[in-house]
């Protein structure tokens, strides 16, 4: 017997216990391998837009640059002290006269 044969009378009887057994027996010519479907589309709306705010631009101060500031030569106090003195003198002078005058006033009422 062929090799061709047996591997007929095989596949044969194998195909008969298959149908009586109600399961279908196919053979795949071809090359094998793993068939590839590429995946459905997915549609997505489009995402929101972006606003780029810049930022904000921040210039220095300018540099200003005075002279040195002109001082007279004398002593803080000086000019002070001397009219706070004179200042005080004076209004002592106003109430001894002020205090004369109502004395004055008053003796001549009796």
């Amino acid at each position: 017997m062929n090799y061709r044969q047996l591997a007929l009378a095989l596949w044969m009887g194998a195909a008969a216990a298959a149908a009586q057994a109600e399961v279908s027996v196919s053979v795949g010519i071809g090359v094998p391998g793993w068939v590839y479907a590429p995946p459905a589309p997915i549609y997505l709306p489009p995402p929101q837009p972006t606003y780029l705010v810049p930022r904000p631009v921040y210039v220095p101060r300018p540099v200003v640059v005075l002279p040195p500031p002109a001082y007279a030569p004398r002593w803080r106090g000086d000019d002070e002290d001397e009219w706070k003195h004179e200042n005080k003198r004076y209004w002592k002078e106003q109430k001894k006269a002020y205090k004369h005058w109502r004395r004055e006033r008053d003796d001549h009422d009796d």
